[in-house]
C-alpha cells in the first residue's frame, strides 16, 4: 500500500512539472479541478466546506474566463473556507478591480485576498516560477509531517504563496520551512489555517 502511494505521489509530481513547463495556471487547474478529489482525502477542511470552497473557485474561474477583455489565464485562484485569493497577473488596476468584483457576486465568498501584480510575465519567470512550485511541491511530497496534497503552492516573481487548511502548527512551522529552503525564493507568504476544532 505504501509502495502504491510514493508511486502515486511520483506520478502527481511528474503531472505536475508537465503542466508547470506550459502554464503556471495549469497546475492550479489541476489541483482545483480534475484534483478535487484526490485532495479531499489530505486536505484538513471538512468534505461539505471543501466541495463548496471548489465551487466558488470553479465559479470564479468560469466567470473570469467568460469575462470579455480578461485575459485570465495568469490568475491562480484558490478558496479556503470562502475566502478568495487571488495569485498572478493582469495588464491594469482596471483588470483587477473587475477580478475582485466578479468575485464577490459569487454567492458563498466571505472575503478576498487579493494579491495580483500589474503587468504580464516574462516566459523566463513563468518557468522560473513553476519551477520552484515544482520544487516545493516535492519536498511536501516527500515529508513526512506536511504531505504533499494538504498544501496548494503558488508562485509569482519568485514568491510562494502556501494555502489550504493544517492540523497542527507543526505541520505549517514544517512548510515554511521547506519552502525557505528552495533556491529561488524570494519570500513566503504564509495564507495556511488551522483546522477549526
Amino acid at each position: 500500500m505504501m509502495e502504491a502511494r510514493v508511486l502515486s505521489k511520483k506520478y502527481i509530481v511528474l503531472l505536475l512539472l508537465v503542466c508547470a513547463s506550459f502554464n503556471t495556471a495549469c497546475v492550479s487547474s489541476i489541483i482545483l479541478g480534475g484534483g478535487a478529489a484526490t485532495t479531499a482525502a489530505f486536505d484538513e477542511r471538512p468534505v461539505g466546506q471543501h466541495f463548496d470552497d471548489v465551487s466558488i473557485a470553479t465559479e470564479i474561474d468560469a466567470r473570469l474566463i467568460a469575462e470579455k477583455d480578461m485575459p485570465s489565464r495568469w490568475v491562480s485562484i484558490e478558496v479556503i473556507e470562502g475566502v478568495v485569493i487571488l495569485t498572478g497577473y493582469l495588464p491594469s488596476q482596471a483588470h483587477i478591480d473587475r477580478a475582485v468584483f466578479l468575485c464577490r457576486s459569487v454567492e458563498g465568498v466571505k472575503d478576498i485576498d487579493n494579491q495580483l501584480y500589474i503587468g504580464e510575465p516574462s516566459t523566463s519567470s513563468l518557468f522560473s516560477d513553476s519551477w520552484i512550485t515544482a520544487q516545493v511541491k516535492t519536498k511536501f511530497l516527500n515529508d513526512t509531517l506536511v504531505g504533499g496534497m494538504s498544501v496548494h503552492v503558488e508562485t509569482v516573481a519568485g514568491k510562494v504563496y502556501l494555502q489550504g487548511v493544517l492540523a497542527s502548527e507543526a505541520q505549517r512551522y514544517r512548510a515554511m520551512e521547506l519552502t525557505k529552503s528552495v533556491d529561488g525564493v524570494t519570500a513566503v507568504v504564509d495564507l495556511l489555517r488551522l483546522r477549526s476544532k
